[in-house]
């Protein structure tokens, strides 16, 4: 499917679709007798509104005439007209249009039934093709949008540009298509990437239901092509934005596009440079601090000497005695302290990176600690992993390599842990076992000797209660035996060979495990051994970094996306099974 419709020129075209049908069976008199005025838009226009009634609208807007007509030449509007199969909404209708070359001014709009009159600040530019793209923020009266954009072209000359791009973007873990996504072409002056993007792209369009994108009505030479998850709209790529740079630093537009197998493919990344910052500073107490920061942020070191409080007043330094992380929040860290006075302090946060990887700003935030004595208990709060689902046995099953857990509201101390926590055999025997954290809240049991396939043990947790009764909480974990395992197998191949070949396989959705398993091919072939039977899909691309992850590459500099592939019809693993896939999967260069 092209992701750009074009209206036939006037002369050839006919009302088609639902409207058309309707006009040709008189129905259009119908809809001309209900007439309703909405609000302005813009200055002086009309909201059209669609007469209710009838059944349910699903089908999308489409353009059934424009004056200028499309593909005309010779013309030179200070008006057009665009006439549309249904009432579309007005408002949806400014936010969906781009009409490149830029017109400077403000745009006007007035409405009349399914009819929309733009008058334009000023005249257009002679010899000129402008092209007009509607995206799929269009939406008609009943709420439905455009599943592609739309495209209307006409040349202020005797030629009308013919110079057209097609692309896909793409899901980098996925594999497929990612619709709504804004796509730019910057004119490019020589064969080389930019080395700064212009303020304005010289032309738009986006992504349809399929990811597909098409320019069409082209000038004929070479564009910085960028596709780019706008969500500002400031027709710009902003830091934090997923984009997507082009597979070569340029390309040329020519008449005719590639065929659909052939198009070029956009993989939409994220390159996250700006860090996480400290927001607010909340004293739940006298000794405990609440910091929530501006994104989701993870512990990469647990030290608390690492952190900064100050007195103010005082001007001397307050310890910090732990940090830790709670799952209810990704946004949230709190630190247990010295008692604190209540004037005001000054906290610096480290040890804090977001999901990316991008350190935490150490950003001084001032606030007033509470008279707050701490009364918050040390309390239980779940078994880990959690998502896990008993068998019929009431046991709960663990892969390979992952141990069982617990976690509780804040951290606790080894001595603690120890007289709270026992794991026992089948036989009740205690079993040896030591303990680590990495949010400070839940804590990894690793048994010694470690824990084997197939073994059986359980977990007990007691938690005091007021008047010196206490409530025991079990769970019984097994460690999955290997004949529940399976094995998958196959071959990858690449044209690249700047870099070693990562695989990685994604564990079906309902998988307790959230990573994928990763390898590296070895004489173009990858294994995967122990896994859970289940349906899987896999990635493989060419670490030309040799960082061990994918990555999409940049704009500015310009750095393409290292070359990247995917198996998405789903890979069966069956117990005690080697599959082997013989198909070999191949790498595109980039």
């Amino acid at each position: 499917m092209r992701a750009s419709r074009n209206v036939q020129p006037e002369s050839r075209r006919r009302p088609t679709g639902r409207i058309g049908d309707a006009r040709r069976r008189g129905g259009d008199l119908l809809l001309g007798l209900v007439l309703l005025l909405g609000g302005g838009l813009l200055g002086s226009c009309a909201n059209p509104i669609m007469p209710s009634g009838g059944p349910e609208d699903q089908t999308p807007p489409a353009i059934v005439a424009t004056d200028p007509p499309h593909e005309a030449v010779n013309v030179a509007p200070s008006r057009i007209r665009i006439t549309f199969s249904e009432y579309v909404d007005a408002g949806s209708f400014a936010r969906a249009l781009t009409i490149t070359p830029e017109i400077p001014g403000r745009l006007e709009y007035r409405w009349r039934r399914r009819s929309v009159e733009i008058t334009l600040p000023e005249p257009l530019r002679e010899g000129t093709t402008y092209v007009l793209t509607i995206d799929t923020n269009l939406r008609d009266a009943h709420g439905v949008a455009l599943r592609e954009p739309l495209t209307v072209a006409f040349s202020t000359g005797p030629v009308i540009n013919q110079g057209r791009l097609a692309g896909q973007v793409i899901d980098p873990t996925a594999g497929t298509g990612i619709a709504g996504i804004d796509v730019f072409a910057y004119a490019a002056p020589d064969s080389t990437a930019p080395s700064a993007l212009p303020d304005r792209p010289a032309y738009r369009t986006q992504t349809d239901d399929q990811g597909r994108f098409a320019f069409a009505y082209l000038r004929e030479q070479p564009y910085f092509v960028a596709a780019v998850q706008d969500r500002n709209r400031n027709l710009a790529p902003d830091p934090a934005e997923p984009f997507a740079p082009p597979p070569r630093p340029v390309l040329t537009a020519q008449p005719g596009a590639p065929a659909e197998t052939d198009a070029p493919r956009w993989l939409l990344t994220v390159l996250d440079t700006i860090p996480p910052e400290p927001r607010r500073v909340q004293a739940r107490s006298r000794s405990r601090l609440e910091v929530r920061f501006s994104e989701a942020v993870r512990l990469t070191d647990r030290d608390p000497s690492a952190w900064s409080l100050r007195d103010s007043l005082a001007r001397t330094p307050v310890a910090v005695r732990d940090v830790y992380m709670l799952p209810d929040d990704p946004r949230l860290v709190f630190l247990r302290t010295d008692l604190l006075a209540e004037r005001p302090h000054v906290l610096i946060p480290a040890g804090i990176a977001d999901s990316s990887g991008t350190p935490v700003a150490p950003t001084p935030v001032s606030f007033t600690p509470t008279a707050l004595d701490d009364t918050l208990q040390i309390r239980f709060r779940r078994f880990e992993p959690a998502g896990l689902q008993a068998d019929a046995l009431g046991r709960y099953v663990l892969l390979p390599s992952v141990p069982p857990g617990v976690r509780f509201n804040q951290p606790v101390d080894d001595a603690t842990l120890h007289a709270r926590l026992a794991v026992t055999d089948t036989t009740g025997q205690p079993l040896a076992f030591t303990t680590s954290t990495e949010d400070g809240t839940a804590y990894a049991l690793h048994l010694d000797p470690p824990l084997q396939e197939g073994q059986v043990i359980e977990v007990q947790v007691r938690q005091p209660r007021p008047g010196g009764t206490d409530t025991t909480f079990a769970r019984v974990f097994q460690r999955i035996p290997d004949d529940a395992l399976g094995s998958r197998a196959g071959y990858v191949a690449a044209a690249d060979t700047s870099g070693p070949i990562v695989v990685e396989l994604y564990p079906p959705p309902d998988s307790p495990r959230r990573t994928p398993y990763v390898t590296h091919a070895r004489d173009d072939r990858y294994t995967f051994t122990g896994l859970p039977e289940g349906t899987y899909t896999l990635r493989a691309f060419v670490d030309r970094n040799g960082n061990q992850r994918w990555d999409g590459g940049r704009l500015v500099p310009y750095t393409p996306a290292e070359p990247l592939a995917w198996i998405t019809d789903g890979l069966d693993v069956r117990p005690r099974w080697e599959q082997v896939r013989e198909d070999t999967l191949r790498i595109p260069p980039r």
